[in-house]
C-alpha cells in the first residue's frame, strides 16, 4: 500500500474535521478499498496514513468507529451535489427529469459507490453501520426529493398522499435498471435506453398522481 494523504478523500463535509482526522480518513478509505472492512487493520491504516497509533486513536476509538465517520462524510458530500428541484418551476416534468438524471449520474459513479460495496458484505453484523448509512445516505436523498413532492402537492398541482412514499417510487421508475449493475461494477444503461426509462417512469409517476 502506498501513502495517501487528505486530498485523495475530498469530502464536502470534512472540512469541519481536525487534519489529523481528515488524514485518517483519506487513509481509511484507501485501506478499505483495497482489503475491505474485515482485512482493514488500525495498524494498516496508520501506516498508509503517515501517522502514529496514538493519533489515530486519539480520533477514533476502533475501527468500527472510523469507518462510522467515513461513511457519515462520503453520503453527505454526495448528497451535496444532489440536484435541488423548484418546486415553483413552471414544468414538474423538465425538474424530475433532472432530479432522474442526477441520481442515475450517482449510480453511474464508481467512487460514488465505492463505501456502499465495502459495506454490503458486513452490513447483517454491524446494523448500526447499515442505519448510518441509510440514514445520511439514501434516506436524506429521499428526504428532500420528499419536501419537493409536499410541496407540489400542497400548490394543488399533484395530489400525493404520502410524499416520502412518492419519493421511494419515483426513484425506483428512473433508477432500478443500474442499482444492481452500479454496486457490481457493470456499466450503466445509457443513451437511448436511459432516456426511454427516464421518460416512461416520469409519466408513470405523472400519470398516477396527478391532481
Amino acid at each position: 500500500m502506498s501513502e495517501c494523504n487528505a486530498s485523495s478523500l475530498e469530502p464536502q463535509d470534512a472540512s469541519s474535521l481536525r487534519p489529523k482526522a481528515r488524514e485518517a480518513l483519506a487513509a481509511a478509505r484507501a485501506v478499505f478499498l483495497e482489503v475491505g472492512y474485515d482485512g482493514a487493520s488500525m495498524d494498516a491504516i496508520a501506516r498508509v496514513g503517515a501517522l502514529s497509533k496514538a493519533t489515530l486513536y486519539a480520533h477514533f476509538s476502533n475501527k468500527a468507529a472510523l469507518f462510522e465517520e467515513l461513511i457519515r462524510v462520503e453520503c453527505r458530500a454526495v448528497n451535496a451535489n444532489l440536484y435541488v428541484p423548484d418546486p415553483k418551476s413552471a414544468t414538474v416534468s423538465k425538474e424530475l427529469r433532472k432530479v432522474a438524471a442526477n441520481y442515475r449520474g450517482i449510480f453511474a459513479d464508481r467512487e460514488g459507490l465505492d463505501i456502499f460495496r465495502i459495506l454490503i458484505p458486513v452490513a447483517p453484523r454491524f446494523p448500526r453501520l447499515a442505519q448510518v448509512f441509510n440514514d445520511e445516505g439514501p434516506g436524506a436523498a429521499i428526504h428532500q426529493i420528499a419536501g419537493y413532492l409536499r410541496a407540489l402537492s400542497d400548490a394543488g398541482r399533484l395530489r400525493i398522499p404520502d410524499p416520502e412514499l412518492a419519493a421511494h417510487q419515483f426513484l425506483a421508475l428512473v433508477t432500478e435498471d443500474i442499482k444492481l449493475s452500479g454496486a457490481l461494477g457493470f456499466p450503466p444503461s445509457s443513451g437511448r435506453a436511459a432516456d426511454r426509462l427516464i421518460e416512461s417512469g416520469i409519466a408513470m409517476f405523472l400519470g398516477f398522481y396527478k391532481a
